[in-house]
């Protein structure tokens, strides 16, 4: 007789059965395991700050303030102070080595309490944007703000909080929060920002230089051509202002068409030996208002270069304009020989720039003399691209009392 706790027999199909199903067990129990060791893998060497936070205390906190009537978390935390006495409620849980370089602490004193110390002046948007998702039970909140560290360092930061749903209901007692340094990103987008407000200024004044000798061309074309009533003197005074008008917009066209070109590295410049004190004789008898009452004397020596002779008064010319515009009224040009270079300088009695201006003035679009109503030239900056190509340089400096731009050239 059989015994009653002896179990049955088991087919040979049920005993396969079986083990395939335990089999199955175990492979899904190897899964876990290898699933849960590479989460928490990712977690610490992943590159990005990660936190687990548990928002119970805060919850609890919020479930009394509702039944204080209070209707909107930001009443109860208007400024960063009152965020300060708050953010102890906020328990981190866990935090990888990224979280803990970020905010500034040690993993052992990050874990906890949320430590008031890590909490910067400028944070609040952050903070905020944590405490409104939990009070409206959202369950994501993504921020920008700037972050700060315990020692005082500051960068642009965006944060993300993440808490999982569980039956559609966030769970706030494990969510995540990151945190990514973005100041690189930030900077780039500043830069652009200034870039196209600094090319629309650009714009405006160029049209506006354009459109001041071409009105000048215009009316004295449009006498000329009525004729009646002028005398020979202003009829020839009126041709001399149309031709030196006419210059300027040239002169302007020349720079415009370096700059375009320079963006593409597509600047034409043949450098060939020339005789500097020629080119510099040939600027100023060219004419225009920039040359009146330059002083240039002239070195008894012949002084040659290797240069451009077209780039070189082009050069010349942008200076010249520079000192007529904001300049002195005392403006000089002298040649000097430095060993394997060869000193142009025009320089003037005006009352110069800052140290802090001496290198932003050859930026494209830099407003040098800080006046919101000046034309913005390119002058300097093409001239500086010009010296270079040709294998020189171009610097400014402010020296016993004038103006000095200095623009050195390969001596042949």
């Amino acid at each position: 007789m059989r015994s009653a706790t002896t179990p049955d027999p088991v087919d040979g199909s049920d005993h396969e059965r079986l083990q395939r199903e335990v089999d199955l067990l175990r492979r899904r129990l190897s899964d876990a395991n290898v699933g849960l060791a590479s989460f928490e893998n990712l977690f610490r060497i992943s590159p990005f700050p990660i936190m687990e936070q548990d928002y119970t205390q805060v919850e609890r906190w919020m479930d009394g303030l509702r039944r204080d009537g209070v209707t909107d978390v930001r009443e109860v935390l208007p400024d960063i102070d009152a965020v300060r006495e708050i953010v102890p409620l906020i328990w981190i849980a866990a935090a990888n080595p990224a979280a803990a370089e970020a905010v500034g602490l040690p993993i052992d004193e990050l874990i906890g309490p949320v430590d008031p110390l890590i909490v910067n002046d400028e944070s609040y948007p952050s903070w905020i944007a944590q405490f409104e998702a939990v009070w409206s039970r959202t369950p994501e909140a993504h921020t920008a703000f700037v972050a700060g560290t315990p020692d005082g360092r500051t960068y642009d930061a965006e944060s993300t909080l993440s808490a999982p749903l569980v039956d559609g209901e966030p769970d706030f007692s494990r969510a995540m929060f990151t945190i990514v340094d973005v100041s690189e990103h930030r900077s780039e987008e500043r830069r652009m920002e200034q870039l196209i407000v600094s090319k629309s200024r650009f714009l405006a004044s160029i049209s506006h230089e354009l459109r001041t000798p071409l009105t000048a061309i215009l009316g004295f074309s449009q006498m000329l051509e009525e004729g009646s009533g002028l005398s020979e003197d202003e009829r020839r005074l009126m041709v001399s202002s149309i031709a030196e008008q006419a210059g300027e917009m040239s002169d302007l066209i020349d720079d415009l068409l370096v700059a375009a070109r320079a963006e593409t590295g597509d600047v034409n410049v043949e450098p060939r030996t020339i005789d500097v004190v020629e080119e510099i004789n040939r600027t100023l008898t060219a004419g225009g208002s920039f040359t009146e009452q330059v002083r240039f004397d002239s070195p008894e020596e012949t002084t040659k270069v290797l240069a451009d002779p077209t780039r070189v008064r082009q050069i010349l010319r942008n200076l010249l304009t520079n000192a007529e515009k904001y300049g002195g009224p005392d403006v000089a040009v002298t040649v000097s020989p430095v060993g394997e270079w060869v000193d142009i300088d025009v320089s003037d009695d005006g009352p110069g720039l800052p140290l802090d201006q001496w290198e932003p003035i050859f930026g494209l679009y830099h407003r040098a003399h800080g006046d919101e109503d000046q034309s913005l030239g390119i002058g300097l900056s093409v001239s500086r691209q010009l010296a270079e190509l040709m294998g020189g340089s171009l610097v400014y400096r402010h020296q016993r009392g004038r103006s000095v731009f200095r623009l050195r050239l390969p001596a042949a």
